[in-house]
């Protein structure tokens, strides 16, 4: 039951970190076509840090819960 557990987190966080990542592209993206201010990059930081976090917590549940 708790590897089964750590694979749904592990996949849930894979598809939040992925969205966090579109979005953080994204504003990167409107940035430097000058759509956006440069006061704006903290969003894209504030998106990247938030996927890498989510991410890692979802690559410690897989580990700990699957034992994979």
């Amino acid at each position: 039951m708790l590897a089964r557990l750590g694979r749904v987190l592990y996949w849930c966080s894979l598809a939040i970190a992925a969205l966090c990542g579109i979005a953080a592209l994204t504003i990167s993206v409107a940035i430097m076509t000058n759509k956006l201010s440069a006061w704006d990059a903290w969003a894209a930081v504030f998106f990247a840090v938030v996927g890498g976090t989510v991410w890692l917590a979802g690559r410690a549940a897989k580990y700990i819960l699957a034992g994979i």
